[in-house]
């Protein structure tokens, strides 16, 4: 068994969520607001982290100290790891304020400095690396993370990052993009196929739209169905899973049908539900709660709709499904929580509820996991 921690995302929620759904076996040794140290039999390395979309570094815990120790115990991670040349180092530190790294960075350099061997920190302005910064120390360097829980500052490597330009290839270089379906990110796509449970076996998009999560959950080992009302976009969605296959090596399949979501489906066979319903159109900002009530009748019945019909197919696999969410004025949230009480009366649990949004959005997503068991 080992020792991970893994540095969380904005949504700090979410990306604990996640882990705990892909590691359900791990056991959480600490946390903090932006991370979580976790022992598991799992195996983390990049490939592993590239499946995960909500954590932005991974690092290999070798051991805890005090806050006594930990120069010295760092020095000694440092020397060991020279090679004869330069050796760009960086630290990066969680649970503990950022001021810290000026004077522990200083230390190490003199420490270094002291056995006769030569560094470099890469901290720009003593301040934690960033993902496109760390790639900048390249392989020969290496960057350690400080994670602080009580008394106790878990260390260790970086051992994995985000994957930033495959999500930037991803999301900018398929060939169809069409913006009144939406723009789901390609790591809260991984999120949610992750937040199923399912880690092996068939997901069903009901949804797909332009085919965001069939085409993350394709990277992801898994083999996908994506289904849509509108055959124009669905013809987009197949165009842009081909151009997957072909540029990411990719070796599953997909397989994209239409089908009204608001129908039973009963004639395939898939172990989870992962899918985007619609969200409505753009809003301004600051809009009036009340206005939104003709808006918000129409989309509860789309997805009571839905689960309806996953009730009448006989459906008992879990669900996670992102619902929309409105900011108004004064600071009030629409949501559509008379579906959701719906939705719970036809058998369908909530496990789970999360919200995301970047700041300026006028409409953000409500991830909602739901399990249930036919009676």
């Amino acid at each position: 068994m080992s020792t991970y921690i893994f540095i969380l995302g904005k949504d700090r929620e979410l990306s604990f969520a996640e882990l705990k759904a892909c590691y359900p076996r791990a056991k959480l040794k600490a946390e903090g607001d932006d991370f979580a140290v976790f022992d598991t039999d799992e195996k983390i390395d990049q490939a592993e982290f590239n499946r995960l979309g909500g954590c932005l570094k991974a690092g290999k815990a070798n051991y805890s100290v005090s806050r006594a120790e930990l120069p010295d115990a760092l020095a000694r991670e440092l020397a060991n790891r020279h090679s004869g040349s330069k050796l760009d180092f960086a630290v990066s530190v969680y649970g503990w304020p950022e001021k810290n790294l000026r004077p522990l960075l200083v230390s190490l350099r003199k420490a270094m400095s002291a056995k006769g061997l030569s560094s470099r920190f890469a901290n720009q302005k003593f301040l934690n690396l960033s993902v496109p910064q760390h790639k900048g120390i390249g392989k020969k360097g290496i960057e350690f993370i400080v994670a602080r829980s009580g008394e106790r500052f878990f260390v260790g490597p970086v051992i994995a990052v985000q994957d930033i330009d495959g999500y930037s290839r991803r999301d900018y270089g398929k060939p169809f993009r069409n913006m009144k379906v939406g723009m789901l990110p390609p790591k809260l796509a991984q999120i949610m196929i992750n937040l199923t449970g399912v880690k092996e076996g068939k997901v069903w998009d009901p949804f797909c739209g332009t085919g965001t999560l069939v085409m993350e959950g394709l990277l992801m080992g898994h083999d996908m169905l994506g289904s849509d009302v509108d055959p124009k976009v669905l013809d987009g969605a197949k165009k842009n899973a081909d151009w997957l296959v072909r540029e990411f090596g990719v070796k599953n399949k997909a397989e994209f049908f239409v089908h009204d979501a608001t129908r039973p489906m009963r004639d395939k066979i898939f172990g989870a539900i992962a899918a985007e319903g619609y969200l409505g159109p753009p809003q301004p900002p600051h809009l009036e709660a009340g206005r939104l009530s003709p808006l918000v009748v129409k989309l509860e019945k789309l997805y009571v709709d839905f689960f309806r019909a996953l009730k009448e197919a006989g459906c008992e696999k879990p669900v996670v499904i992102a619902m929309p969410f409105f900011r108004c004025a004064g600071g009030k949230i629409v949501d559509l929580k008379d579906a959701t009480g719906r939705i719970a009366s036809l058998g369908f649990l909530v496990q789970g509820s999360y919200r995301y949004a970047r700041p300026d959005q006028s409409v953000g997503r409500l991830i909602t996991c739901f399990s249930r068991k036919c009676r």
